[in-house]
C-alpha cells in the first residue's frame, strides 16, 4: 500500500511540475509582441510609439524617404540639365529639408537664394624637386 501511496504522490507532483512549466511560459511571453507562443493576445502588450529625432525648425521628420530624392541640394542647382537626377530605391527615415528648402555643403537647409556654388577643391601643384649640392 506505501508503494502505491509513493507512487501516485510522484504522479501528481509530476503533472503539477508541468502544469507550473506551461504556465510559466504563458507569462514569460514577449512583451514587444502583440502574440505570445500560444497564439494568444498578450493583455501587457502595447505598441511602441514611432521615433521620432527632434529636427531644426527648417527640417521636417519623415519616414521611409529615399536618402537620394527625399530632399533638393544646393549642388542640384549646379548640375548640367543633361544630367538626370538618380534616385535609390531605399527607404530612410530621419529630418528632411522642408518643401523650397535646399541642403548646403554644411548640411543645413537653406533658401534657393542663400545656396553659393561649390567648387571642388584644387589639386596640389606638384613641386619641382630641390637638388642639394654638395658643399
Amino acid at each position: 500500500m506505501t508503494k502505491v501511496a509513493t507512487a501516485c504522490i510522484l504522479v501528481v507532483l509530476a503533472l503539477c511540475a508541468v502544469v507550473l512549466l506551461a504556465s510559466a511560459q504563458g507569462v514569460s511571453q514577449s512583451l514587444g509582441t502583440p502574440y505570445g507562443v500560444s497564439g494568444h493576445v498578450n493583455p501587457y502588450w502595447r505598441p511602441r510609439p514611432p521615433y521620432r529625432r527632434r529636427c531644426q525648425q527648417t527640417e521636417i521628420y519623415l519616414r521611409c524617404q529615399s536618402s537620394s530624392c527625399g530632399e533638393r541640394r544646393c549642388s542640384d542647382l549646379f548640375r548640367r540639365p543633361t544630367r538626370p537626377r538618380i534616385c535609390t530605391a531605399d527607404c530612410v527615415s530621419r529630418c528632411f529639408c522642408r518643401h523650397g528648402l535646399f541642403r548646403n555643403h554644411r548640411g543645413r537647409c537653406v533658401r534657393r537664394r542663400q545656396c553659393k556654388k561649390t567648387r571642388p577643391a584644387p589639386l596640389p601643384v606638384p613641386r619641382r624637386p630641390t637638388a642639394v649640392r654638395p658643399e
